[in-house]
């Protein structure tokens, strides 16, 4: 199937001033070295709500989770459970796995910038097994030194809720959440000034997440003449909600069939990589014609 991108995103893409987002939904398609796939938050919250020995607790994390609570029931589990509760994040998303067709795809798109909210392993894994280039700068904690990045031309993983080498370190819950995210004006102002400057592209992040969700938004609200961004999601247009996101957001939903565990995703990175290789070839000769 023939994929036409937006000439704009195929170019930024091209001349590496895309910010490649991965969200959590990236990690489900790898496969761990033990068998199975790794969970998603919800999957993963109630996996730990069943090691929770108090009925009462249970009850309560089960409600939050089937209102979306995460970070409350993160919270609730993070303080009853006490130090199963690192065993528990250590066992789910330290985990060898063999790397996805997605993350591959992903690769080849030779982003000089990724930024993921998932603090598992698999980008680092796939960069080093399938870039045949160096490892790029891994970033754990945003602070101050982070804005070196709008000044040289390295490659950069920014880890913006921490690695699962420490547990006790990465953002899960509405404590570490709000001092990590809310709280610190590096992130904020980090994620804001990316906005202006690139192009984001998001895959596999649902923005559910409030602190990105807000910077976004008001990223739209400040500046309603920048250019958008793009977001990949699954399943049927709905018009009426996707034009809200262009207004609200400055997100261009770019919609794939969720059929056969959302392969046609895959496609679309692997079709956008392939145009992107193509403008860069264009853009060399035509460098090379000047002189």
């Amino acid at each position: 199937m023939t994929i036409k991108f937006n000439a704009d995103l195929v170019d930024d893409v091209a001349r590496r001033r895309v910010v490649l987002f991965v969200g959590a939904g990236a990690s489900r398609w790898a496969k761990p070295a033990g068998g199975g796939s790794f969970k998603d938050w919800k999957q993963f919250l109630n996996h730990a709500c069943s090691r929770a020995t108090n009925r009462r607790i249970q009850k309560i994390v089960r409600n939050l989770i089937d209102n979306q609570e995460y970070l409350l029931a993160s919270e609730l589990l993070k303080s009853n459970l006490s130090d199963q509760w690192l065993s528990l994040l250590t066992a789910e998303f330290q985990q060898a796995a063999e790397i996805s067709r997605l993350h591959k795809a992903l690769i080849h798109l030779d982003p000089r910038l990724i930024v993921t909210t998932n603090f598992d392993k698999l980008i680092e894994t796939a960069w080093g097994q399938d870039s045949g280039a160096s490892y790029p700068t891994v970033v754990t904690a945003i602070e101050s030194s982070i804005f070196r990045l709008f000044r040289d031309d390295e490659k950069y993983l920014i880890k913006l809720h921490g690695p699962i080498d420490s547990p006790q370190n990465i953002v899960f819950d509405t404590t570490s959440y709000q001092s990590s995210a809310f709280s610190n004006r590096y992130y904020v102002e980090m994620l804001a000034t990316l906005l202006l400057t690139h192009t984001f592209l998001f895959v596999g992040f649902s923005m559910a997440d409030p602190a990105v969700a807000m910077i976004v938004e008001n990223a739209a609200y400040r500046f309603p003449s920048n250019r958008p961004h793009y977001i990949f999601q699954p399943g049927t247009a709905t018009p009426e909600v996707d034009e809200l996101w262009k207004k609200l957001r400055k997100l261009y939903v770019l919609r794939y069939s969720d059929a056969d565990n959302h392969v046609a995703l895959a496609e679309q990175i692997e079709a956008l990589g392939a145009a992107a290789i193509s403008r860069r070839s264009e853009l060399a000769a035509t460098v090379l014609g000047r002189k």
